[in-house]
């Protein structure tokens, strides 16, 4: 069976046994919190172009109501009134902030003759150039964090979790015993992390040097502030903890499946759905538009 998450392809193989976890959890199509819908108040986003393929990540722009989303063919600026590509045409499998500045991995445009994969990138002007890190492999980044003063980095599978305070002084940790698609960096802690896998959540204290099972629940996730983590299940469902995942309450819905989730605060978030289109919500994932 095909899985709603084959747009995120963050480890070979993972999406059926993904589709298999979340049947086994028994994560069906049972409602969110009730009352809540996808109308929301304020303006919706701009839809990104046929050309630009599949959302990989999203992060918040450098103004109110503004992000910046990593896609199939480049990375783009999008608001209420516009969607428009910065910089190249690469392949933007991951994506997070350092602080005013972007980094970036992935594929390059096949047309620019550039060295595939590009490693990890970093760019000062919003994402209209580029400078590869080279402390770090030429890696695939697939999951590129940041949280708590602290940057992860992941590649494929078999791969070591990069981490460190700066983007130009990550170190290699130990190869992780779980295949995360997806990580969370405590906000105000950069040492945890939770980690999201086939089989659920894992969370570590020690920057990823181990990990311990959390729980079943597999969804993608962001973590804007300490009591305020977020998830958003295959079936679209969106959850929030106020304890770092050990208990979830019930929000809204955004759709369908999600394909990359943000935050640009605790209350304001932002996701990319399977079909394509960009939800954003204001009132902490109770209602998006």
């Amino acid at each position: 069976m095909r899985s709603k998450w084959d747009t995120r392809r963050r480890v070979a193989g993972v999406c059926v046994a993904l589709a298999a976890a979340l049947a086994a959890a028994g994560c069906g199509s049972s409602g969110g919190e009730a009352g809540a819908d996808t109308a929301g108040a304020g303006p919706s986003l701009a839809a990104l172009p046929a050309d630009a393929g599949h959302v990989h990540g999203i992060v918040p722009g450098t103004r109110p109501g503004q992000y910046l989303v990593g896609t199939h063919a480049g990375l783009y600026r999008v608001t209420a009134g516009s969607a428009e590509r910065v910089g190249d045409q690469a392949d933007y499998m991951g994506l997070a902030r350092e602080g005013t500045a972007l980094l970036s991995s992935g594929h390059p445009d096949p047309s620019s003759g550039e060295p595939n994969p590009l490693g990890l990138r970093r760019s000062t002007d919003g994402g209209r150039t580029w400078a590869r890190l080279t402390t770090v492999p030429r890696d695939d980044f697939h999951i590129v964090r940041s949280g708590g003063g602290v940057i992860y980095a992941l590649g494929m599978p078999g791969s070591p979790l990069y981490r460190g305070a700066r983007s130009d002084a990550l170190k290699a940790g130990p190869v992780p015993t779980i295949a995360p698609f997806d990580l969370a960096v405590n906000p105000r802690d950069g040492s945890t992390v939770i980690a999201v896998t086939e089989a659920g959540q894992s969370v570590s204290g020690n920057g990823g040097t181990s990990w311990r099972s959390l729980s079943s629940r597999v969804g993608l996730l962001a973590w804007p502030a300490p009591t305020a983590l977020y998830m958003v299940d295959a079936n679209g469902r969106v959850s929030v903890s106020a304890d770092a995942g050990a208990s979830w309450s019930s929000r809204g819905e955004i759709g369908d499946a999600p394909a990359a989730l943000s935050a640009a605060s605790a209350t304001e978030l932002v996701a990319a759905r399977h079909d394509g289109n960009l939800v954003v919500s204001s009132d902490g994932g109770r209602t998006w538009r």
